[in-house]
């Protein structure tokens, strides 16, 4: 079992590259976003959130890189990339699929909502979101401050599988 950050509460699953619960796109979540943290919105990360948007499938930083420079003509070096990768994920908007490092969009504000387990097919390389109640991360939060007085602060879950197409 790998796992991913969050600290939030939702209870019904989704895609990530298809509509998010407010019927909204990851590109129009991300932007409206990006203008609620007072970001900057910049051709670089309008690039890399569309290629982000058009993606079912995780994406590493380099293949962003080499799709923003052939899909676009801008000159954005890696090390762009990588820092509007890591702007998108502090705002919850994209999450880092393990063991892999590659980077998928998410249509639910994860800061806002991060009650979900991303289920990560090791055949096909889809992921998919599904979104527990919050009852259940409760108890193992509760579980884990009586066995080993640790105070969970946020969560990160991922499972490794074999999704139903691939079965």
């Amino acid at each position: 079992m790998n796992t991913h950050f969050h600290d939030h509460d939702h209870n019904y699953s989704h895609a990530h590259h298809a509509e998010g619960c407010s019927g909204k796109s990851f590109y129009d979540i991300a932007v409206s976003s990006l203008k609620e943290a007072k970001c900057r919105i910049t051709k670089p990360r309008l690039a890399v959130i569309e290629c982000l948007a058009d993606s079912a499938v995780p994406l590493s930083p380099k293949s962003i890189y080499e799709k923003v420079q052939t899909k676009n003509d801008l000159n954005v070096d890696q090390v762009s990339v990588y820092r509007i990768l890591e702007a998108l994920t502090k705002l919850g908007l994209v999450h880092q699929v393990f063991p892999s490092g590659e980077y998928l969009s998410c249509n639910t504000r994860c800061e806002v909502n991060p009650n979900h387990v991303m289920l990560n097919c090791i055949q096909c390389g889809k992921v998919e979101e599904i979104h527990l109640d919050w009852s259940f991360i409760y108890k193992i939060y509760e579980r884990v401050r009586r066995t080993s007085q640790f105070e969970a602060k946020k969560h990160m879950l991922q499972l490794d599988g074999i999704c139903a197409k691939c079965q």
